[in-house]
Parts: structure tokens; sequence; C-alpha cells
């Protein structure tokens, strides 16, 4: 019966598919309007409209005919003409001009196979969509007339040769992408092109894909549009319908440009906007803190994540790693190479070369030392061979076991390289390194700096696109670089020649071996193989299995906590220093351009390579291992015996690219938390108590103001500030065991004081040490009130000399338990600043990451910083984690017409709205603002309801001269 009813009553239960208020519409979806194009009709028939062909399909040949017709098509690339290439690759001549970058294929043959999937999705759903099919595409005779000959022509016992079905399907895209769609009422969506796109972003829940998730198919689509008519381009040259490839090009640009009314223009439309908003929409968090003190615990989308579990993992393969090099690659066979340093000319771009073929490496001369021990040895010997009639017989499968073996081996090698050396490489990047030169990649992956086995990865996720390749060197661990060298010098020799006779027929896998640093027994790894040994190796330990991109989501977070993150190297090049503005240019630029040497490579300052190393060291003593940097052997390196990780701590002098020096003691993480763990009980007593007193000895309400979450209690307050000049500000993060302190316990807005302009003046009298001072207009009392009442934001229009100023000292001064954060968008209101704060004996702090790491104290409530660095992510971390101790009351912005006026020269005043990174209060104070302005300076702040408070801004004092 209940099932009836529900039966019954279901079509009730259905989630409306098209919301009424269009406040509940994503604003992709109000660009697109594709929830109006889906209607009624249900998820997973459309879905099926674009899924891939089936054998029941009928459509068998089709998938592979589309795979042959842009086959021939990458062919073509080679014998076209580099100016048509580059033309091809420039969607918006007209305001960028033509690229120099040709069009090209992709580097890896599997990249292609999943661009033709929008491809096939998109002549599948047309084929699909006849005139019985509810979801029916209009189109014109002659398209249609195409489209039934594709039909028949790929199925099962289709008669026609694939010439004729890839010419039909040239056919088909050229009619689709050449014909100007017009919309209607009843065909909102008329191109079949952008009806693919939308059908492919459907999920089964009846939702869309993100805009994140949209931009890839985006590109799939636009590069095979440039593929299709490049076949046109070549047809018609070789047709005689062209004079040449320019001739051809000139004809087809309306086509492949931007601005015009056909398909590609559309799509360009629809990425430009997605690119937009999935840039300027933060994610939720992927992660949530649970322990705030030490940040050695998380939450990673639910599932618990250890730092000491992670440790335990690392410590797990570094046995492992030993035992596998000791017992499956040596055999037991006890046998090294010592080296107490490594020679490496950088500037070598021979072809092979590599420190293992150094001279000078004299360690590394013999290659043959594993051979020569395998053969003195008989038991190994007669392992792997027999001798008949004088003459080796190699057994081959015992061989093949052997670089089985070693696969796994170099699979473990390949997890540390990953997890230990820094910031987490790119699959693509590791999986592909080799460690000596070669004739198409002049840079090998593995090098020396200093003392430091240092891995350079050298291609990035851009590569393919801009033609460049970005820096990023990785330090390795004391344990896997040893290790490593041991292999490369040792083992290597021997798995070429194990490879030559496995597979005599193919030369390409012994040159596998020869070039590159990991090899999977006949081929290389790629990112799925290394994520199924991230997850086999940290399930046991985590209780959840790790790939590559959870980790880069989990050891991120870690590095920013512990500051050893590449991000602040980044921050680097993106905020000025004096030097560098003195000498007329950006720091960025003198780190690309000038008083480069060898040491820079391919482009990083002299000065970063260090900190990238250091990056890595850091990360590696977090984890208790023994940092790159030592040249230890691996016995000397691994853990203590009894399965515990030794600990490590940092030498507090500054690294400066030398091997990181550490001791093996225990960790001050592990001092820290016993000492808070005995300390906290007595504290949390303490700290009640004063929170007590000071509730009850608050004074009566006086009035009301809308709700912040409040801190600590004075008492504590005062508590913290003593401690904060030794401590580290995490220290003092509210936790469970803390109830009256933490932010979600509120305290009735009765019992809070309320701040009014009277005591702001009051204020002013005493900071001024004159009781005559009073307000030097009644915009300024008016301005004042506004931001102390703290209800909306606030736009402050005041004559200079009009006290603009003091809306930022006197809320620091007067709101105890939180702070005010002063934005400055030059430096010389920076220094103008520090030194009026200083004759006034006003407290304040300056944001400056180099100084506590970043952190800002709980003593000084008026915090200072430039504009450029308040939109970096060391600012926004810093002043998150202030928050959470000290509520932000305010963002106080001076100069703000300088938004207007300077932000297409300074880029730290683009997007000008994003320095408001918490919800709070935000303040604008100018002095030069027309009236006709305030509509764009609201605009470009991206104010909500905000109070503009103007004064008549005339210079009586100054005079205009005209003289002729």
């Amino acid at each position: 019966m209940i099932r009836d009813i529900l039966n019954k009553i279901g079509d009730e239960l259905v989630v409306p598919q098209i919301p009424q208020d269009e406040r509940m519409i994503s604003p992709w979806l109000l660009t697109t309007r594709w929830h109006e194009h889906i209607g009624t009709h249900p998820t997973e028939a459309l879905r099926q409209m674009v899924a891939m062909p089936q054998d029941r399909d009928g459509l068998q040949k089709l998938k592979h005919s589309v795979e042959i017709y842009f086959e021939k098509a990458l062919a073509l690339l080679s014998t076209t003409d580099e100016l048509t290439l580059q033309r091809l690759n420039s969607p918006d001549p007209v305001k960028f001009g033509i690229s120099n970058t040709p069009f090209h294929k992709h580097q890896q043959r599997e990249t292609m196979q999943r661009y033709l999937f929008p491809m096939v999705a998109m002549l599948a759903m047309l084929i699909r969509s006849n005139t019985d099919n509810p979801y029916h595409i209009p189109m014109s005779d002659h398209l249609e007339e195409l489209v039934d000959t594709l039909d028949l022509s790929v199925a099962q016992d289709s008669a026609f040769d694939q010439g004729a079905i890839t010419d039909n399907i040239h056919r088909i895209f050229m009619c689709l992408w050449q014909t100007k769609w017009e919309r209607t009422d009843k065909n909102p969506i008329p191109d079949p092109t952008e009806r693919c796109l939308a059908l492919l972003t459907l999920q089964k829940d009846g939702s869309f894909k993100e805009p994140k998730d949209v931009t890839g198919i985006i590109a799939k689509d636009e590069y095979c549009m440039r593929l299709a008519f490049l076949t046109e381009i070549r047809s018609r040259v070789a047709s005689g319908d062209a004079e040449d490839e320019s001739a051809a090009f000139r004809d087809l640009e309306p086509y492949l440009t931007e601005k015009t009314h056909f398909t590609f223009s559309r799509l360009r439309s629809l990425q430009h906007r997605a690119s937009a908003l999935a840039y300027d929409t933060r994610s939720l968090p992927r992660l949530w803190w649970t322990d705030t003190i030490g940040w050695r615990t998380m939450l990673y989308k639910g599932n618990h994540v250890d730092l000491d579990d992670v440790c335990k993992m690392f410590a797990d393969t570094e046995a492992r790693l030993v035992d596998a090099w000791e017992n499956m690659v040596l055999k037991g066979l006890q046998i090294r190479i010592d080296y107490d340093g490594i020679a490496d000319d950088l500037t070598n771009k021979d072809v092979g070369y590599s420190f293992l073929s150094d001279l000078r490496n004299s360690c590394f001369t013999r290659r043959d030392r594993l051979l020569d021990a395998f053969f003195r040895n008989q038991a190994i010997f007669s392992h792997f061979a027999v001798v008949r009639h004088g003459e080796i017989i190699w057994n081959q499968a015992t061989l093949r076991k052997w670089l089985q073996d070693y696969a796994d081996f170099q699979s473990l090698l390949l997890l540390r390289c990953e997890m230990l050396s820094g910031a987490p490489g790119r699959g693509t990047e590791l999986t592909a390194m080799t460690y000596r030169n070669t004739r198409t990649r002049p840079t090998r992956n593995l090098v020396m700096l200093g003392k430091h086995i240092t891995m350079l990865c050298l291609y990035s996720k851009t590569s393919a696109i801009t033609g460049k390749d970005k820096l990023i060197p990785h330090s390795l661990d004391a344990v896997t670089g040893d290790i490593l060298i041991q292999d490369l010098a040792l083992a290597r020799p021997f798995a070429e020649f194990a490879a030559s006779i496995c597979f005599p027929s193919d030369k390409n896998i012994t040159e596998l071996y020869r070039q590159n640093m990991f090899v999977k027994f006949d081929k290389l790894f790629n990112s799925s193989d290394l994520s199924s040994v991230m997850t086999r190796h940290s399930l046991p330990f985590l209780n959840y299995g790790l790939t590559i991109n959870s980790w880069r989501h989990i050891q991120t977070a870690w590095k920013r906590k512990f500051r050893c993150s590449t991000d602040d190297i980044v921050e680097e090049d993106a905020e000025d220093t004096v030097e560098a503005l003195q000498a007329g240019h950006s720091r960025a630029t003198e780190n690309r351009i000038y008083g480069l040497s060898v040491q820079a490579l391919a482009g990083a300052a002299e000065d970063v390579l260090p900190l990238f190393l250091n990056a890595s060291t850091t990360w590696q003593i977090r984890c208790k291992t023994v940092p790159g940097g030592t040249l230890l052997p691996y016995i000397k390196a691994r853990s203590s015996h009894n399965g515990a990780p030794a600990a490590l701590a940092l030498d507090p002098q500054p690294d400066t690219g030398t091997p990181s020096h550490f001791t093996l003691a225990t960790s001050t993480d592990d001092i820290a938390r016993k000492v808070f763990q005995q300390l906290m009980p007595a504290l949390t007593m303490a700290i009640k108590a004063a929170v007590g007193d000071a509730l009850a000895s608050l004074p009566s309400c006086r009035g009301s103001l809308p709700h912040r979450p409040q801190p600590e209690d004075e008492g504590d307050r005062e508590e913290l500030q003593h401690m904060s000049d030794t401590q580290p500000v995490e220290i003092f993060e509210a936790n469970d065991s803390h109830e009256d302190l933490t932010p979600d316990k509120k305290i009735a807005d009765s019992d809070i004081p309320v701040i009014t302009d009277a005591d702001a003046l009051k204020a002013m009298q005493r900071l001024l040490r004159d009781e005559a001072v009073s307000w030097s207009s009644n915009q300024q009392q008016q301005a004042m009130a506004a931001v102390l009442e703290n209800k909306c934001d606030v736009v402050a229009i005041l004559r200079t000399g009009g006290g603009k100023s003091m809306l930022a000292i006197i809320p620091s001064i007067l709101e105890k338990d939180s702070a005010t954060v002063l934005i400055l968008p030059l430096n010389s209101l920076m220094i103008d600043f520090e030194q009026r704060l200083k004759r006034m004996d006003i407290p304040f702090q300056i944001y400056n990451r180099d100084v506590n790491n970043g952190n800002l104290n709980l003593r000084d409530n008026l915090v200072l910083v430039t504009a450029d660095k308040c939109r970096t992510e060391g600012w926004r971390e810093s002043i998150a984690i202030l928050n959470q101790r000290k509520p932000i009351a305010r963002f106080v912005f001076d100069e703000a017409h300088l938004a207007l006026i300077a932000s297409d020269y300074r880029n730290a005043l683009d997007h000008i709205y994003d320095v408001r990174s918490l919800p709070v209060q935000l303040v604008l104070l100018t002095g030069t603002m027309p009236p006709s302005s305030e509509a764009a300076l609201i605009a470009s702040f991206n104010l909500g309801h905000a109070t503009i408070v103007r004064q008549c801004t005339n210079r009586e004092e100054l005079t205009y001269i005209l003289e002729k």
C-alpha cells in the first residue's frame, strides 16, 4: 500500500528542473540558458544522445573513422607552412596579432585520443537525432543528407570504404562550422556543436558541470576544429580552388576567429566566460583542520589524515625500498659505489652527458660492476644463465622476472620522489624524466646542485601550449638520492643488458633504460601507475588511499602551514623590492634578465634556486627523514633501527642552499606538544576564571551593535600578548578543551558596550594631547559614526587635512577586541604612516612574510599592509589565522581613487575587490573623487549597500594663475 501511495505522488516529489527565481540559477547557466533548453526531457535519455557508440547502436565504425580522419589531419602539420600554422593558432588576430607559436600536435598520443571524444559524441548525437526521437535536432536538408549517409556508412556491414567515410565526416564538419546559426524562440540553441557541449556537461542528477570542468571540453572542440580547417585548407590548395595556403586561409579565416557569427566564435565566448567564472569563483574547501595548534591532522573530504601516519608510511616505504634494492635488485650482494662529491657541468648539452659519464667522477667509470659481480657469484650466474659448449645461454624468464622486480623497485623510487622532494610534481613530469641529455631534450632532469641530488622538472602543464619549459628544482632526501645514484651507476647498465636480451627486436625498450630515470618493465610509468602505487602504500597507514591529486591538496596545505611552500618563492617575483625599483624595473624583470650566472639555469633568479632546495629539505625534516644535501650513504641516512624515524630539528641558521644541517634529537614539535599537554589543564582553569571575572565586571549596555564574533577576554588577551612575543601565534588557537574561548561562544549583545562618536572624539583628544580638539568637519564626525557602527561599507570623501586617517586609527584604539586593517596602495604611504604612527605612539604592526613567517600578533590592533602584498596567498592565510583569534572589524583602503586611475599600470590595483578577503566592513578613504566617479568606485570595489559621506574637496588655499 505504501509503495502504491509513493508511486502515485512520485511526480509531486520531483524537483523542478527550471527554477522560477533567477537568484537560484548559477551565473554560468544564466549565461548559457542550457537548463531552459533541456526542459522536461529525461536526463538519462539526453545523456545517451552523446554517449560513446556501443555495438548495439549500429555505429561500430564511427569512433575508428573519426580517429583515422584526425590522424590524417595531424600528418599534414609537418608539411604545412609555418605562417599558416601560426594563423591557425591566432583566435583573435585583430586584438593580439598573429601568434608566434605554430599550431602543433600534442606531446603524447593518448592526449589526442581524449580530444576526439567530443567529436565522436557530436556525430553520434546527429545520427541519433531522428524524427522519432523526442529530442530532435533541426537540420538543413543538406546536413540531414550527410548525416544519413554517415549513419549508413559506419554500420557493421557497411560496404563504404574508409576514404569515403572520412570524406563525409569532413563535409559534415565544414557544413556545421561554416553555417551562421540563427536563434529562434523555438530553437534557442540551433548550433549542434553547442548542443553537444551542453549535453556533455549534463550530469546524472540533472545538474550541469561547473565552469572549470567545461573549459577542457571547449578546448578539445577548438583543437579539433583547427585540424578540420587545416584539412580544408590543404584540400583547396590541392584541388586548385585556392592559389596557396595563405589564400585558402584568408577565405576560411572568419570561421576560425572570434567576434564573428560562426561556431568557433561562440565557443570562444563560452570559453572566456567559463574561464572568468572559474578564476573568480573560490571552491569550497576540500580539507578541514582538526589540529589548529600543530597543524598535524586534518579531514580531507571527510577522511582523517594525520602527519604522523604519513611519516610512518614514509618509514615503511624506506624499509621496502632498501629491501628491494638489496635483495631483489642486487640479489643479496654487498656492493656499492662510494663518493664524497660529484662533479656536474650544468652547461654541458652534449647528447648522452650526465654526471655519471663525467670523467671527473672516476667512481662511475665502470658500468659493468653488477654484471661482473653476478658472473663471479656462481649461484646468481646459474640463476640467470648456463654455459653450453663454451657459449652463454641466457634464461629470458629469469631476466624478465628480474626486470619486473626492478620495476617494483623503481615504483618505490618514483613514489618517494613524488612525495618527499618538496612540492608534488605532476605525474607527466616525473614519469618522463631523463637522467642524461638526449637529442631532443638537451637538459637532463637529474643534476647536482652543490651537494643536493636534484630533480629538475622541466615539463610544465602548459609547455605544449606555450612552447616554454619551467624550471622546478626538487632536492631528493638522503636515502632516496643515494639509492637512485647507486641504481643508475650499478643496476641500470645490467637492466639495459637484460632488456636487450628479453626484447631483441625492440631497441626502443633498451633506449628507455638508457635514458629515462624510471622504467616500468617495457614502457614508462604513467600517472595512473603512480597513483596506484601511492594508494597501495598509503592505505594501510591512513585508511585512505592517496592519489596524485589528493596528495597535491594535502601536502600543499601542510607546506603552507609549515612555511616550506614554493608559493612563497614565487611571490618573491610578484613583490617588488626597493633595489629593483631603484634600477627602474620590477623584481620579476630583474630575476629574468639581470645578473644571471650559469647557476640560474633556465631563467630562475640565482638567489631563488637555493630556496627551492630549502623548500624540499624543510618538508623532508617535517616528515622525519634525513634531508638532501648531505651525500650520506643510505645505510647511515636510514631511520632508527627500532622502526621509528629519527626526528630531525632544523638548524636555526638561514639556509643558503648548502647541505641542510640536522641533529638526531627529539623533535621540537614533539616537545611543544608535550609541554602544551602539561600546561593546558592549568591554563584552561585560569582562563575560565578570568573570563568569568571579566564578564561580571562589564558595564551596563548603552546601546546595541551588530553582532560580531568576540575574541578572548581582556585578561586572556593580556596573557596572549605576553606569550606571543616568544611563541608562535598558532599555539593559542581555541580548541574543544576551551569551551569558553571558542569564537562560537556568543556574548549577549546587551553585554557589549557601544562605542560612540563621542568616545571617538575623546580618544582623539587624548591621542593629540589637546582637550580643545574637535571634529574637523561634520562630515568627519558622520564618517566616524558610520565606521564605528559597522553596519555597512563606508566611502569617506574628505578634503586633504580632513582627518581621514583617524577613521582607521581611532577604531583600532577603541575596539580592544578586534583589529583594523589599513591597506595602502603606495609604498610612500606606508613609509609616511609608519613615521606618523610612531610619532603618535600608536601601536601598529606591518605585514611582512619575512618577519615571524608572516604571522600577525594579537597585541597590535592596527595592521598595515601594501596593496601588492594583500593580494598574495601568504597575506590571505595570515589574516585568516588572525581572524580566528581576534576578529577583523574592517578593511580600510586609503587613497581609493587610485583604483580607478592607476589600475592599467598597477597590477595590484586590478580586480581591486579581491582585497576584501574576509566578509567584513570595507571603508574607502579619498580626498580626490568627483561625484561623477562615485558609481565607478563602488563598482570597482564591489560594494554592497554603502554609506557615502562627502565633503567639499575644494582647496581654498590653492589658486590657479593663468598667464599669457
